[in-house]
């Protein structure tokens, strides 16, 4: 039996930034990668700002070491999700309540743990959400290193899953202005792209002219460098500009989105978050009238929930009201990592796309970890991270999904 002897914390850096949606939604100016004006999402003191990571390390009576990342996600503090992570704030309370909570603990199983830690409640509240993931990282990791194998191992056996033999797609993300790093992706022919990103109506055209011009051009790079046999499915991220862009007009945006599928050309549209309510309620009605809108008029493309679907009871809820095609599980806001896996399982029985997401504000350990969730829930893709410089991204994720899958392949082959 292998125990927890001591909790070790340190204060690092996330892959990217804190970034104050609801200041970018007002219309403040850009000036290069920052923002004039004031924030104004509570917790920020810049609009945009370099973010903490917290490694936990979970010393074991061996001396083996389990660690995860503590993170949060680039747009953190609005829809409903938990304000941003300050690393330094919450050292006193990791190496003292938590550390005493899990010192001494037996690590040969990671399901009841993990629960236990996610749940734990501290000050009348649940710890931040960021805390919550890095810690149930850092108890997976153990329980791998304990039991003599791989966490995606660990997480099949404990959830009673069949383990992918494949990697899982990966939706690479793309800078939305810079070409350069597109053609990259497009050399190295992931199975999704460009996971472009628009918070500007300005950056769609009057009319969506923009947007339809950026389709066709990618396609046709797309064409031009990976050649006709590769066809990638076409990623794009909207935080709500499209419902902006028309005044909520499900009409409207149906019929550009019907444009977008054209202009793509033989490439699959997969469109996340085109609309932003206000509320939970109103953002599911949205994406279902707009969902019904392109089935009547034939438009295939698939729909990505996000915004107001943060938990493991939010993502249970769009599915249970098949408010979309896909819901993009965005692993730091459901805290525990266990959550993410049965949010997949969920998914995967209520006939609802999983798309295993998580922030370009991760690391490269909560992405590595990130990857067994993925080989043992098996999810229809998962996106990029850790930053968007795509290339590092793809390495990490790849490399730790090959490893994984010969590690398994060849024990079960002297087995």
């Amino acid at each position: 039996m292998m125990k927890i002897d001591r909790v070790v914390c340190s204060v690092g850096r996330s892959g990217y930034f804190h970034i104050d949606f609801a200041a970018l939604r007002s219309g403040v100016t850009s000036d290069g990668f920052i923002y004039d004006g004031e924030p104004q999402t509570p917790g920020f003191t810049k609009i945009v700002e370099p973010a903490d990571a917290i490694s936990v390390m979970l010393v074991l009576d061996d001396g083996q070491v389990g660690f995860g990342d503590c993170c949060d996600v680039v747009f953190a503090g609005v829809s409903g999700r938990d304000p941003v992570l300050r690393g330094h704030e919450n050292l006193p309370m990791l190496e003292g309540e938590v550390a005493g909570r899990l010192c001494g603990r037996d690590v040969s199983d990671f399901r009841s743990l993990a629960q236990e830690l996610d749940n734990f409640v501290y000050q009348g509240h649940r710890l931040h959400v960021a805390l919550r993931y890095g810690l149930t990282q850092a108890i997976l990791h153990a329980v791998a290193l304990t039991n003599r194998e791989t966490m995606a191992e660990v997480l099949a056996r404990e959830y009673d899953t069949t383990l992918s033999t494949t990697p899982i797609p990966i939706s690479v993300s793309c800078e939305p202005d810079d070409a350069r790093q597109l053609d990259r992706m497009i050399l190295k022919q992931p199975a999704i792209l460009p996971h472009t990103y628009f918070t500007d109506v300005e950056q769609l055209g009057r009319d969506g002219e923009k947007l339809l011009e950026h389709i066709r051009h990618l396609s046709s790079r797309v064409k031009a460098i990976g050649g006709a046999a590769y066809t990638p499915a076409l990623h794009f991220d909207f935080y709500g500009v499209l419902g902006e862009l028309f005044s909520g007009d499900t009409a409207e945006i149906a019929t550009l989105i019907g444009r977008a599928t054209t202009a793509a050309g033989p490439l699959p549209l997969l469109i996340e978050s085109p609309v932003l309510e206000e509320s939970q309620k109103a953002q599911i009605d949205s994406l279902r009238k707009l969902r019904c809108a392109l089935r009547k008029a034939g438009v295939n493309a698939g729909i990505i929930a996000d915004d107001w679907c943060n938990s493991i009871d939010d993502i249970r809820l769009f599915a249970d009201q098949e408010a979309s095609d896909y819901v993009q599980i965005k692993m730091p806001d459901l805290g525990g990592v266990n959550n993410s896996m049965e949010a997949v399982l969920y998914c995967k029985a209520h006939g609802m796309g999983a798309f295993l997401g998580g922030s370009a504000n991760e690391t490269d350990q909560s992405t590595r970890i990130s990857m067994h969730i993925a080989l043992a829930s098996r999810p229809d893709f998962i996106g990029s991270k850790p930053g968007l410089g795509g290339d590092e991204a793809l390495m990490i994720q790849s490399n730790e999904m090959g490893r994984t899958l010969e590690l398994i392949r060849r024990r079960r082959q002297s087995a």
